[in-house]
């Protein structure tokens, strides 16, 4: 198992000692025997400096980032007030994420916010290459704060911490389910008790020799674009049936199960996650046409992380974003369960279509349909 992530999450006057706690805890995973693929920063945009035009603060959090060893920043939950001034931000930078709170974790949703992210995503998918711009934004509901995946991940404001995003094999839970049945869930809770020790016995002592305390593993699971590390065919090997068909809810859901079965500390969604362009059998099954938006909607429920990663016809409007948003943050306070989305209008594309990404993290698939 690899790394995906080692996430710090602080505050500016603190990113120096976050840095130096994220490149030990690489050190130490790495000799543990782990590969370490990035270092994150979190850090939080709330009450900024307002006088500042935007892109000057987004560049300078990038430059703060990249200056201390990251690989990628988050700014996190973007003030409503400068959401209309995001794409610009986005556009002006490579390494930097953002979110906007369309419902606070008490399942309280912000109808203008809503309204700004829908309007954001519409912008980004229009000015950026491909459309590529909303991969690195999200609509969060309900999410907390000390996820280590981008773009959910952001800072309280608080001390500083360091959280894991571990991928997880669902080679083993695939291989459990073909060779013994009803052991797969086992076999997943298994494997991450075992990997959760690993990774504490080499993080221990990491907040008294750097001051920084480990914080926990989000331990969903991962989407991949090779077809024997898809968690498309994981959900397919416990339900029998191809993603989309009826079972897969269920199976859905007996993953997630296991996931909380295991006795460890988690953080973030510690879930299952499913975006269509980053899997290739979710991807395959999208071509195929065995599943809808609303489907992958009712998924979440039983613990996707939302709507991840959907490709749409680049002539998508605000409009009909925002309804889909209300839905999702709908389901998100009603469950009070954490749901992000990541909707991706993609420039001249029609619903059908197949996408032409050359990103080595895509799967090509159908431009999906809203109605």
């Amino acid at each position: 198992m690899q790394i995906r992530t080692v996430t710090a999450g602080a505050r500016e006057e603190d990113v120096a000692r976050a840095a130096a706690a994220a490149q030990e805890a690489r050190r130490r995973l790495v000799d543990a025997g782990y590969t370490v693929q990035s270092l994150r920063l979190a850090l939080s945009a709330v009450g900024s400096n307002r006088c500042a035009d935007f892109t000057s603060v987004a560049r300078g959090a990038e430059d703060l980032a990249l200056e201390a060893g990251f690989d990628y920043v988050s700014i996190g939950r973007v003030d409503r007030e400068r959401l209309p001034q995001l794409p610009e931000a986005l556009a002006a930078t490579s390494a930097l994420f953002a979110s906007a709170r369309i419902a606070g974790r008490d399942g309280v949703i912000d109808p203008l916010a809503l309204r700004l992210a829908a309007e954001v995503m519409v912008r980004l998918g229009a000015s950026t290459e491909l459309g590529l711009g909303n991969l690195r934004f999200a609509a969060l509901a309900c999410v907390a704060p000390g996820s280590p995946f981008f773009p959910a991940a952001y800072h309280d404001g608080g001390p500083p911490w360091i959280a894991i995003g571990p991928e997880l094999s669902t080679a083993e839970v695939v291989s459990a389910s073909a060779d013994a049945g009803g052991r797969a869930a086992l076999v997943l809770a298994q494997s991450i008790e075992q990997h959760d020790a690993r990774i504490r016995s080499a993080l221990d002592g990491l907040e008294a020799s750097a001051g920084v305390p480990f914080a926990g593993c989000d331990w969903s699971l991962a989407p991949h674009p090779d077809p024997a590390r898809s968690v498309g065919a994981a959900v397919e090997a416990l339900s029998g049936a191809p993603f989309g068909a009826w079972g897969t809810l269920a199976a859905v859901r007996a993953l997630t199960d296991a996931i909380r079965a295991a006795r460890v500390t988690r953080v973030g969604f510690s879930g299952v996650m499913l975006p269509v362009l980053e899997d290739a059998v979710l991807a395959q099954r999208n071509s195929e046409g065995r599943y809808t938006v609303r489907d992958l909607l009712a998924f979440s429920a039983v613990c996707g992380t939302g709507l991840d990663c959907i490709p749409l016809p680049g002539e998508t409007t605000a409009a009909e974003l925002s309804a889909v948003l209300a839905e999702l943050a709908a389901l998100a306070g009603s469950l009070r369960k954490p749901l992000t989305a990541r909707l991706m209008p993609l420039p001249g594309l029609k619903a059908g279509d197949t996408t032409a990404f050359t990103w080595e993290y895509f799967v090509n698939t159908q431009v999906m349909r809203l109605g």
